[in-house]
């Protein structure tokens, strides 16, 4: 979106509507009414068009933010809580807001996109110092992990049977563009946004001939090439025939547009994200496809993402090389595929042991730069201290589960009885530990247990690094 067609907008108005042509449709519309009063009013609007303005946040992206922030104010409607501007917004109140969302039946991917709308909308305001804002900071970093969001990449990945039956019934698949736009996705993992807006010409090769994909992400507002398969290229090479016509006809390079096969004379129209997302659950129905109890498969595009960047770990690609390949802005989204369906990964990994450090005593010395006293408190942990706080933007890591298998991570003798107490309340009721500390996996619940083992048996020893 350029400034120009942001000038345009009536930013009196409650009711905007902008042409914008994407994936998503060529109109979007956005409601202010929802928001409580003239300062909310007028602040998310000045912060939305900055956004957009910056152009570092995708324009669908502050758009989905915007609505999912409806539900934070049906919330504070509901529960009475009086709020003027954002300064009125407490630390408390972020946690009853967590609180109320995992009563609500949503899925935790739901739950995650909530939370980050309404950090969105207050970190920004925070940052770019907009008055009305919190002076003190309201989020602890923990949001995500409260409602487990990092957990639910194991319900995206998709089984080996699955993929199987998917694979076949491509075979028989009449619908050629939804054809390829699956296949692309299986052997490429683009988001279903950046498959849409491939265009004419995307396809190059290398010095050595083989074939190139150039993508461009909204998300992010970056491009990026990447070899692919010669299954990719057919693809490719595929919706550039089939959709010549209908390029054509609309004066466009994009290659998921098509022929609507209705009315007179000939309509052509581009594929967008809740067509194909129709056209896939058909695909489903039509060939089939179910999970290990015999019912539909629950199929979601970006499935192929995460199966593919689990995958590519597997294999042995480091977590830089996958998220270029993925374009991921940082290696956290990269480091969430570690946690699934990795067998040799997680036997590597047990047999590195304790990753952390132990010492006599933490000080300046054994931590990774030179810090005043009042810093070094700062890196206190209950049970050890980080040895690079700094580097985490000052968010220090104060959960047990996390800590000790990170390599920051250092002990001293002085904390044995906290580790002893720690590993006798995780054997003492396992199922109710991982209740009380948010744990999904008897996996990652035995990678504490080990550690923790490791840790005070070591500590007994006075065995120092």
């Amino acid at each position: 979106m350029t400034i120009q067609e942001l000038g345009n907008i009536n930013k009196k108005a409650d009711r905007w509507v902008i042409n914008y042509k994407s994936s998503l449709g060529n109109k979007v519309y956005i409601d202010f009414t929802y928001l409580p009063n003239k300062w909310f009013k007028q602040t998310h609007k000045e912060i939305f068009i900055e956004c957009l303005t910056i152009g570092k946040i995708e324009f669908t992206t502050i758009y989905t933010y915007h609505n999912k922030l409806k539900r934070f104010f049906e919330f504070i409607y509901e529960y009475g809580i009086n709020l003027n501007t954002f300064a009125d917004f407490t630390y408390q109140h972020a946690q009853m807001y967590i609180g109320y969302l995992k009563q609500q039946g949503l899925s935790k991917s739901t739950m995650g996109g909530d939370i980050s709308a309404l950090k969105w909308i207050v970190l920004h305001g925070q940052n770019f110092e907009y008055d009305g804002f919190p002076l003190e900071q309201v989020f602890d970093g923990d949001e995500y992990r409260a409602v487990r969001v990092e957990d639910a990449l194991k319900t995206k990945y998709i089984p080996d049977e699955v993929m199987d039956q998917i694979k076949i019934a491509l075979r028989t698949e009449k619908n050629v563009m939804l054809k390829s736009i699956i296949e692309i996705g299986m052997d490429t993992g683009l988001r279903l946004g950046e498959v849409l807006d491939l265009k004419s010409g995307c396809l190059t090769e290398d010095f050595l001939g083989k074939p190139v994909l150039h993508v461009f992400s909204k998300k992010n507002n970056t491009e990026r090439y990447i070899p692919v398969t010669r299954k990719v290229k057919r693809a490719i090479n595929t919706l550039e025939k089939i959709s010549e016509e209908a390029r054509n006809a609309l004066d466009t390079k994009y290659l998921t547009v098509y022929w609507m096969k209705r009315g007179r004379p000939k309509r052509y129209d581009r594929m967008v994200q809740a067509n194909f997302r129709s056209l896939l659950r058909r695909f489903v129905k039509r060939h089939k496809i179910t999970d290990t109890n015999q019912k539909p498969y629950c199929l979601k595009f970006h499935g192929f993402r995460h199966t593919l960047g689990t995958e590519m770990i597997n294999k042995g690609m480091g977590l830089t090389e996958i998220a270029n390949y993925l374009g991921h802005e940082s290696l956290h989204s990269t480091s969430g595929y570690v946690k699934v369906k990795n067998p040799i990964i997680q036997k590597e990994y047990k047999k590195l042991g304790f990753v952390g450090k132990i010492v006599k005593g933490i000080s300046e010395k054994s931590l990774d730069y030179n810090v005043d006293e009042k810093t070094l408190k700062v890196a206190a942990l209950p049970d050890g201290a980080c040895s690079q706080p700094i580097n985490n933007k000052g968010n220090i890591c104060v959960n047990y589960n996390m800590c000790i298998i990170c390599p920051k991570f250092i002990t001293t003798p002085d904390h044995l009885p906290v580790h002893k107490d720690h590993l006798n309340r995780l054997q003492a009721d396992k199922e109710m530990y991982m209740k009380s500390e948010y744990i999904g996996t008897f996996e990652h619940l035995n990678t504490i247990e080990s550690t923790l083992k490791e840790i005070v048996q070591r500590l007994e020893e006075k065995q120092y690094d």
